[in-house]
């Protein structure tokens, strides 16, 4: 039974482990031809009231800056800098549009959390490649929303609920605060208790 246990999570290991590699290549890919859209010299862009309140909409719905100027009609991240120098006013709603992507960010951590749709493979296992990136997703904009609005959510974020609460007679546990050894350390035993319970049964 402890062999057939070991060789399962040995499986689990290895196939998480090759996921994860495909992933990073696949971002890697992403992440290249974007750089290469990006290295393309793009026309110099003068400034605009209507795009600069296009780009920063987008801001404050939590798209990143450098994303919005990969985007053809939008100026080249440099130029978006220059119009913060040179304009006070832009560079008021600049700062603005980041502190309302702070929202944002919090609003993705809850979609995030909340969505458990790849959290199991195809054999039932638990998917710890795709747990381990959501969970990174939100960390990263916890941390960045603590930055953008310290007011709002420095202090919520550092007092979000803990991993395992016990009441009366029943144990929760946020399985997404786990980590991947922890992860497959409960799994195995929740295993153990099933075919104990089975086994006298």
């Amino acid at each position: 039974m402890a062999k057939d246990i070991e060789a399962k999570q040995k499986a689990r290991e290895e196939r998480n482990k090759a996921q994860a590699i495909e992933e990073t290549h696949i971002w890697a890919k992403i992440n290249k031809d974007a750089d290469r859209t990006v290295a393309i010299a793009k026309p110099r862009i003068s400034y605009s009231e209507t795009l600069a309140d296009e780009m920063l909409n987008r801001m404050a719905s939590g798209q990143s800056l450098q994303s919005i100027c990969k985007l053809e009609r939008f100026p080249h991240i440099s130029t978006v800098f220059d119009w913060i120098e040179k304009h006070p006013h832009f560079a008021e709603k600049y700062a603005r549009a980041r502190e309302l992507a702070a929202h944002a960010l919090f609003d993705q951590m809850i979609d995030i959390a909340d969505d458990c749709s790849k959290d199991l493979l195809d054999d039932g296992s638990a998917n710890n490649a795709a747990i381990q990136r959501a969970r990174l997703q939100v960390d990263t904009r916890a941390r960045i929303a603590g930055k953008l609005a310290p007011k709002v959510y420095g202090e919520r974020l550092e007092a979000l609920p803990q991993t395992v609460n016990v009441t009366n007679n029943s144990l929760t546990i946020d399985g997404r605060s786990l980590g991947m050894e922890q992860r497959e350390n409960l799994r195995t035993m929740l295993l153990q208790a099933r075919d104990q319970i089975e086994n006298k049964a």
